[in-house]
Parts: structure tokens; C-alpha cells; sequence
């Protein structure tokens, strides 16, 4: 097993972290969390990269590379510490080219995918309601046969950025008189369609993109958008788990260049910061914590790595995908937690960032399965 990254791949790193380091320095990032609104102007310029392309086949106009391109890149977005900058390119790749490519028919990925290549399309996922989060298949959103069409009903919770989409990918009830997880279908939602709203909610973490209450009232879905196509109808569920296990290694990507730069700015500190006539870093207790830091930053990328080899190498990895996505994002919210006690008073005044990171740190954590969620995951994996 080689962990080495290509010369592409590195390249690919050294591109967005200039990208990064050029249009997110630290004091906008700040700017944009206080003002609660992330500039589309800089995602439109990450768009001009061609990076939402990078793992679509070229056939579709993308770049035909792996899965772990995109992990790269997720990685590298996430350590600039925008929210908004990470939320939006995954509205283009993990809830829009990633879903289309595995889980799309031929004349889905051919209307898709090359928009999806250029960055000019963005899809929500629609999962989660008001009283079914984990229990994703409770859902109780129904979508009515009428022949050529369903008539969508129902309300949806907590979805990013389900008032700034093309499309939101929709798990809806198709068929009520077959067993709960079977009766399910995904529905490719045009947000332009009468009767879709998006409320956004008020939240105290991921201030820079939008998280929404959706309601369908008697929205018209042609059945050409049922995703997979009609033969997929009832058949949501298998495509939902279909999908988890790059969810899970994109998420985890995220979390870990989190954590990178939650880890980065507290070593900076502990350096920087004099106490007692030497660098706050030279304590043993300060020097612990850190040391800690990096053991839990490095098991997390070992972990990350690995599910991203066993991913664009087509072996089983659903235990793999629980186990990384429990870890990295466990990850990220320990080190912005001890990050906080390690640059102590200053760590409470928005002029420094350690707070931010911990409140959007809880919003991997529960999004795409709560850590209670994964160990379930974990414990079936393993024959419990």
C-alpha cells in the first residue's frame, strides 16, 4: 500500500493552496463570518479553475481523475477556515457531479455533468426532516404518480444551501404500501418549480452559507428526474447508500484541513505568546496538549488516506468510510477545543478565529450522520 501522492496530485494541492492562501486570507475569512454572507465572486474564480471538474470523465468535460483528487482539494479548501468556501464547492461535487456520475443514468450525466465540469450548477440533498434526522427512512415527504409525473408534498430540514441550488436531490415516499425502505425514491427537484420554498434558519456555527427549511406544496416532478431514471423508482434507498461512502470521505477531507488550521494557529500561539519570560509552548502542559494535537491529526489523515485509497481502488470500504468520518471530524472538534484553552482569554474575542472553528466544527459532526450514528454503523460492520 503506497500512500505517495502522484506529481499531479501534488501539483493539484499546490494550486489550490495558492488559491487559498491569495483569495481567503485569514482577516476576509473573518469578515465574511461576521457579515454572514461568503462572496460568490471568489467561488466563481475557484469555479474558472476547472476543480469542480477534476473526477468527472472527460467525456463529460471534466479532467477524468479520482476520488482522490477531490479529496485533495476538499482538504485544501477547508484550510483556508471558510465555511462558505468548502459548502459551496460541495454543493457542485458531493451533492451534485458525485451523485450524478454513481447514481444517474447515461442522459442524466449527459445533462449534468458537463454544467456540473464547468461549475455552473449546484444540487442540495434533501434528506433530513423536522421529525426523522438519522431515521432517514421515515420520511414521510410523499410524491404522488400521476402518470408522466409525481406531485411533490412534504417538508424538508436542515438542508445547505436549499435556497441557493439548481436542483435539491429528494427523498421522497413513492410507493406507501411498500416496507420502509423500500417505498423511497430520489427525486431531482428543479427549485424553480411552483410551489418549492427555502426558508433559511438562524444558527450560531457556518455562518457563510445558508441552511433551510424546505416545503414542497404540490411541486411537479417529471419522471425523467427521478434519479437513476423511472426504473429507479422505489429504489431511493439503495441509491442514498450508494453514496455514503464518498460522502463520508469528503466530509472527512473537509474536517481534516479544519483541524489542519485549528492545529496550525494554536502551535503559532503557543509559540508567539510569552508567559513567565519564554514561549507559552515551552510549558509541559502547553506542549502536551499540542502533542496531542498532532497525533490526532495525523491518525485522522492516515485514516482519510487509506479511505480514499481503498475508494478509487473499487474495494469494500463501508466500515472504512464510518470509521474515517467518525474520526476526522471527532478530530477537528478536539483540536479547536484544546485550541481554545491553549490561546485562553483571546480564544473567547472574535479578532482571533479558535472560536469559530469550534462552532462550525459541530456542524460535521452531526451532518451526514451523527458520530452516535457511525458507531451503529461501525458495530454492524463488525457483526454486532
Amino acid at each position: 500500500m503506497d500512500f505517495k501522492f502522484t506529481e499531479q496530485q501534488e501539483m493539484l494541492r499546490a494550486m489550490v493552496r495558492e488559491f487559498v492562501e491569495r483569495e481567503c486570507p485569514k482577516h476576509l475569512v473573518r469578515k465574511w463570518d461576521e457579515e454572514k454572507k461568503f462572496p460568490l465572486e471568489v467561488f466563481h474564480k475557484l469555479m474558472s479553475l476547472g476543480l469542480s471538474g477534476v473526477a468527472i470523465p472527460t467525456k463529460y468535460g471534466g479532467m477524468g481523475g479520482s476520488i482522490i483528487d477531490y479529496a485533495i482539494v476538499c482538504e485544501e479548501l477547508a484550510r483556508s477556515g471558510s465555511w462558505g468556501l468548502g459548502s459551496y464547492f460541495n454543493a457542485v461535487v458531493m451533492y451534485g457531479a458525485d451523485i450524478i456520475l454513481n447514481c444517474g443514468n447515461e442522459e442524466q450525466k449527459q445533462l449534468f455533468l458537463p454544467k456540473f465540469a464547468k461549475g455552473e450548477m449546484r444540487f442540495a440533498y434533501g434528506i433530513t426532516e423536522p421529525d426523522s434526522g438519522s431515521d432517514a427512512a421515515a420520511a414521510k415527504t410523499s410524491a404522488v404518480d400521476k402518470g408522466d409525473h409525481f406531485v411533490l408534498n412534504g417538508t424538508k430540514m436542515f438542508i445547505t444551501l436549499g435556497d441557493d441550488v439548481d436542483y435539491t436531490v429528494t427523498l421522497a415516499r413513492t410507493d406507501k404500501n411498500l416496507p420502509k425502505h423500500k417505498g423511497l425514491s430520489l427525486l431531482l427537484v428543479d427549485t424553480k418549480s411552483k410551489g418549492y420554498s427555502a426558508k433559511p434558519l438562524k444558527k450560531i456555527a457556518g455562518y457563510t452559507d445558508t441552511t433551510c427549511e424546505l416545503v414542497f406544496d404540490n411541486v411537479i416532478v417529471p419522471k425523467s428526474m427521478v434519479l437513476g431514471g423511472p426504473e429507479m423508482i422505489n429504489h431511493g434507498w439503495e441509491l442514498l447508500l450508494r453514496t455514503l461512502e464518498i460522502e463520508h470521505l469528503l466530509v472527512a477531507a473537509n474536517a481534516l484541513g479544519y483541524a489542519q488550521v485549528a492545529f496550525d494557529d494554536s502551535l503559532q500561539y503557543a509559540k508567539d505568546r510569552y508567559a513567565f519570560g519564554q514561549p507559552i509552548g515551552k510549558f509541559q502542559a502547553i506542549s502536551h496538549m499540542l502533542a496531542e494535537m498532532a497525533v490526532d491529526l495525523h491518525l485522522a489523515r492516515l485514516s482519510v488516506c487509506h479511505l480514499a485509497w481503498l475508494k478509487a481502488n473499487d474495494m469494500p470500504c463501508y466500515k472504512e468510510s464510518c470509521i474515517t468520518k467518525l474520526v476526522a471530524t471527532e478530530c477537528w472538534t478536539k483540536i479547536a477545543l484544546r485550541g481554545m484553552e491553549i490561546l485562553g482569554g483571546y480564544s473567547l474575542t472574535m479578532d482571533f478565529d479558535m472560536q469559530r472553528y469550534l462552532r462550525d466544527s459541530f456542524i460535521l459532526l452531526i451532518g451526514g450522520g451523527t458520530k452516535q450514528i457511525q458507531k451503529n454503523m461501525i458495530a454492524r460492520a463488525i457483526g454486532l
